[in-house]
């Protein structure tokens, strides 16, 4: 578009905006002065002779006939002692030595849309009126404190995403007005809290209200057209916090970062309204961050409730606090700038720094109230902010730090992946899992591996365009959500006090039934173990792992370690089975090849599926004799149904006993498989059921751990009560784990 074109189409929307902004709409109605009044709000002031620069700005700025009665007005008048020391203040001599466009930003925040009276202001209710009951005047009262104003500023020149030049569009300024209600409802000090952002003005609104800056000397004068107020001081005109932070560039590096996330919407509304042929688009930030550049949340002045209450805390690190940070927390990560940072730990990071509800106050926060989008405690040294750095916005507050603490992610369990460029990319499979926000919280503790980015690289995952990918489904692509899900929770402990450095320990994880198996401090998981069971030549390795800290102390939540395997734990193929290996097992190298020749024998087993037909998927633990106790126990004549030369003479009674090896999980209460220390330790049903004279009874196992073993013993009416039988410790007693079940070799029978 041709520049002075632009320009001109900028200032004739401004023009339109400004000129329909004077026009009665219905609102009016409902927020009319007494029509027995006589003498406007012009004619009160000029009588009392006193405000005659507040007069002649409101002239000049084009609001004399708003306040001579053309709309109602709710006035904040400054006098002209006042006044004068405001110009001198700001290097003016006189009033007209500002532009016209400045008069109506500065001159207009002292014009409210409507009339208020001193209760409608004092507790201002949008959505119920004159007709609030009791209850309703208590609820979030004072909360609504925000009031539309004829302050207003052109519309700005911009360019969107793809450079073309657009017109944003600024509604008018908002003005906070402070009322004892507010602070009695958060149930916090009034005085220490307003005058913590205004510590050139004193809280006086015990028994009414504060108007930003200024305190009131006289409530509720009454014109013809609304109501005047006299204050104390010249009303301060307000940034947006977006607009505060643009003003000051030593917090350049945050509003870049967060800039990161904007984008502009064209709003069609305001287009029709207001655009006079031109589109007019709204500055906006993606969900879940605050519209910080926004005057008014909604763009429609209807929208009064959510316009007065909501708005946005703004915690924002100087960009000395974010070198600092960088120094401390990034470059000990193998980070050299910030622009190396993983993308999500930067989104993170972000997000601790706002409050996207409400005003926050300093005794909020000291309390520990205010969370952030993810439930977690924003914490910060409240009275360490200095004074210019705490600023009341029209859409908020801004805190302007000079310490960048930590988020709590980031000092979590999950902070190696936070701070640690090599371990960075398992950002982005805890990010969309949404498994972060709860490992990160401190009311659980956590043990935690951590794979490299090596680790996954070498586990068949790479990263695209900030997206981890595989070829899990078959051609490579992104990863799918289920299969990162199964995966953190397979690095994932839930308790405990970490891994022990000697001895055999198995830590449960946050999938059922699937362990780490530890042994003298080195690691393994039931996945990778399971080889055993499956490939009995194989050679399972225990891997090195390495305790990382946050400063040479424990994580805020728990412990969390790195490990030397060359690629990434992977969880459980979902087609792996322990009941389909006994079923179709015919190879004699196995060491459960004759039991699984004995329930082929049995007539249990649906060769085609491959599956145990007594069983129908149920998760069961099977504790398996070896070939070597079979043989000797069909020798000994001990197998019920099997003659001593191998032959089945009766397949129901085998199959019969062979159900009693099996111990279901679910109906037992079973939420583990037996290992040492386990707590699996008592009689279980087993799957074989009889009669027993007045109903069906099951046959009952005895599970045994001392401590130093495990044993199982058979009680049953029909097979007798049978020896204690060993678990083969060949294996450390670590159970071979399945989706559908556990494994234990015996080395009897039952």
């Amino acid at each position: 578009m041709n520049k002075m074109k632009f320009i001109k189409t900028i200032a004739w929307v401004f023009i339109f905006v400004f000129a329909l902004s004077s026009c009665k709409d219905q609102m009016e109605e409902h927020y009319a002065a007494p029509d027995w009044l006589k003498g406007s709000a012009w004619d009160a002031l000029e009588e009392r002779g006193n405000y005659s620069i507040f007069l002649k700005g409101a002239e000049l700025a084009g609001f004399e006939p708003i306040l001579k009665g053309k709309s109602l007005v709710t006035v904040m008048a400054p006098n002209d002692e006042v006044f004068a020391s405001y110009l001198s203040d700001h290097g003016k001599s006189s009033i007209e030595d500002y532009s016209a466009g400045e008069l109506q930003k500065l001159i207009g925040f002292h014009i409210m849309y409507y009339s208020y009276d001193k209760n409608k202001l004092v507790n201002f209710r949008p959505e119920q009126g004159d007709g609030a009951t009791e209850d309703e005047k208590a609820f979030e009262a004072g909360l609504y404190y925000k009031h539309r104003t004829r302050s207003i500023e052109a519309p700005t020149a911009g360019k969107d995403t793809s450079g073309l030049d657009i017109l944003i569009y600024h509604n008018e300024a908002l003005l906070p007005v402070f009322s004892h209600r507010m602070f009695s409802t958060k149930n916090i000090d009034a005085s220490y809290n307003y005058e913590y952002f205004y510590s050139n003005s004193n809280w006086t609104g015990d028994d009414g209200f504060n108007v930003s800056n200024a305190s009131v000397e006289e409530y509720e004068l009454i014109a013809s057209n609304g109501y005047l107020y006299l204050v104390d001081q010249v009303v301060e005109p307000l940034n947006t916090i977006h607009a505060e932070l643009k003003s000051r560039p030593d917090y350049s590096t945050y509003l870049s970062l967060y800039d990161s996330y904007s984008y502009f919407e064209l709003d069609e509304e305001l287009t029709v309204n207001f655009g006079n042929g031109s589109d007019l688009y709204r500055h906006r930030h993606e969900a879940p961050l605050a519209d910080i550049a926004l005057e008014w949340p909604s763009s429609s002045f209807r929208s009064i409730g959510i316009n007065s209450k909501l708005a946005y805390s703004t915690f924002a690190p100087s960009n000395s606090a974010f070198s600092e940070f960088m120094e401390d927390y990034w470059i000990p990560g193998g980070y050299n700038e910030l622009s190396e940072v993983n993308s999500v730990a930067i989104r993170y990071l972000i997000t601790n720094s706002y409050y996207a509800d409400a005003i926050v106050f300093p005794e909020e926060i000291k309390k520990g109230q205010v969370l952030n989008p993810y439930d977690l405690v924003i914490d910060f040294d409240v009275d360490g902010v200095p004074a210019e750095n705490r600023v009341v916005c029209q859409n908020g507050v801004f805190y302007g730090l000079e310490e960048l603490n930590p988020p709590g992610m980031f000092r979590s369990v999950t902070g190696p992946a936070f701070q640690k460029k090599d371990l960075s990319w398992y950002l982005y499979m805890l990010d969309p899992t949404d498994l972060l926000v709860g490992l990160s919280s401190n009311d659980s503790r956590f043990t935690l591996l951590i794979p490299s980015n090596s680790q996954m690289e070498e586990g068949g995952i790479g990263l695209e365009d900030g997206e981890l990918w595989s070829s899990d489904g078959g051609d490579y692509g992104p990863m799918n959500n289920s299969t990162m899900i199964e995966t953190v929770n397979l690095h994932t402990v839930t308790g405990g006090t970490g891994v022990s450095s000697s001895g055999i320990q198995v830590l449960r994880t946050n999938i059922p039934y699937t362990y780490w198996f530890v042994k003298d401090g080195q690691i393994t998981t039931s996945v990778l173990f399971n080889s055993y069971f499956e490939l009995p030549g194989s050679t399972i390795d225990f891997y090195n792992i390495t305790e990382t800290t946050y400063n040479g102390a424990d994580w805020t939540n728990g412990k969390a370690y790195t490990y030397d395997s060359p690629d990434i734990f992977r969880p459980i193929v979902s087609t792996q089975s322990m009941q389909y290996r006994l079923a179709i097992t015919q190879d004699g190298t196995y060491p459960y090849y004759k039991f699984s020749q004995l329930l082929r024998d049995a007539g249990v087993v649906d060769a085609a599926r491959g599956s145990i037909n007594f069983l129908n998927g149920i998760r069961c633990v099977a504790f398996v004799p070896t070939n070597t106790a079979i043989d000797a126990a069909v020798a000994a004549g001990e197998i019920p149904g099997v003659e001593t030369d191998g032959t089945v003479s009766d397949q129901a009674a085998l199959a019969a006993y062979l159900r009693c090896y099996f111990v279901p999980t679910e109906d037992n209460g079973m939420s583990t498989y037996p290992y040492l220390g386990s707590g699996v330790n008592g009689e279980y049903q087993t799957r074989h059921a009889y009669f027993d004279g007045t109903g069906t009874a099951n046959t009952m196992l005895s599970i045994f751990d001392d401590g130093q073993k495990l044993s199982v013993q058979l009680k049953d009416a029909a097979f007798g009560t049978g020896a204690k039988v060993d678990v083969v410790p060949d294996f450390y007693y670590f159970p071979f784990s399945y989706n559908d079940g556990g494994v234990h070799y015996i080395d009897g029978v039952l």
